[in-house]
């Protein structure tokens, strides 16, 4: 018996590069809550970025953002906890990443910041969410400390061609853990946190046991959750290693995988 299915956003409830959800798994997640199974976002996004789609696909209001380091809540428009780095690790990986030719947004308490370089990288990316909150800031790491801000997760976003020598400065902080949802991405959280440790935290607030979890994901990043979980689900468009941890692999994200898996496990 599953009672609660996480989702991941991108290349999973939506398509790479995708705008919308599809009719198949919108009407899939309405069968599954009226089943009384709660349905979730599990999202490197934050809660602004991630709102008009979980009101599209008809998601349940709580959720998990910024790659595990944020849980939130849709109706109260806010995060509910937050796992952050240390102030001055924090302050210190942003100063190595903001001269690179790369965008960077930067999860900062409530707050989204974007370098100046971000302002091209994201330009074209569709959330109105993203763009209605973000504040572009020209030396993020001087921002942090004139604002005395937190930082619970620094996404970067550029040509793969740069990224080696970047991820390889990051991988010399031994509070950071690095990972990835698409070629030209990479992703930095507290060491210790990912998706499967907000989830596992969600669950526990609504009492359901982490056996009695679906997670379908297809990335680097959707790892944790799915090694979480009493049913991984690995999409069709998924990576190798991801499909090699899974129990079921459903169709791909072009092929309403989501809406198959839904009713395959269910038995809608």
């Amino acid at each position: 018996m599953y009672r609660l299915i996480a989702l991941d956003i991108d290349g999973t409830l939506i398509p790479p590069h995708g705008t919308s959800v599809s009719p198949a798994v919108r009407e899939a997640i309405a069968a599954a809550r009226a089943a009384g199974v709660k349905v979730v976002l599990c999202t490197g996004r934050s809660w602004q970025e991630s709102e008009e789609l979980a009101d599209e696909a008809g998601c349940d209001r709580v959720m998990v953002a910024q790659g595990g380091a944020a849980l939130a809540d849709l109706d109260l428009r806010r995060n509910t906890r937050l796992w952050e780095f240390p102030t001055e690790v924090g302050r210190a990986l942003v100063a190595e990443l903001e001269d690179a030719p790369v965008g960077l947004m930067l999860f900062a308490g409530s707050r989204l910041l974007v370098n100046e370089m971000g302002v091209e990288v994201f330009k074209t990316y569709p959330s109105q969410g993203f763009h209605r909150c973000k504040e572009i800031v020209e030396r993020p790491s001087d921002y942090l400390r004139a604002e005395d801000l937190p930082l619970s997760k620094v996404y970067a976003q550029g040509d793969p061609a740069v990224f080696p020598p970047l991820m390889e400065r990051v991988r010399q902080f031994p509070e950071v853990e690095l990972t990835t949802s698409a070629p030209y991405n990479f992703e930095m959280v507290p060491v210790g946190v990912d998706k499967g440790t907000g989830l596992t935290v969600l669950a526990g607030e609504l009492g359901i046991p982490m056996e009695e979890v679906i997670a379908i994901g297809d990335s680097d990043n959707d790892r944790g959750m799915l090694t979480a979980v009493g049913m991984p689900v690995a999409m069709g468009n998924a990576t190798d290693q991801i499909k090699a941890i899974a129990r079921h692999i459903t169709a791909s994200a072009w092929e309403d995988g989501v809406a198959r898996a839904i009713r395959d496990l269910l038995e809608l």
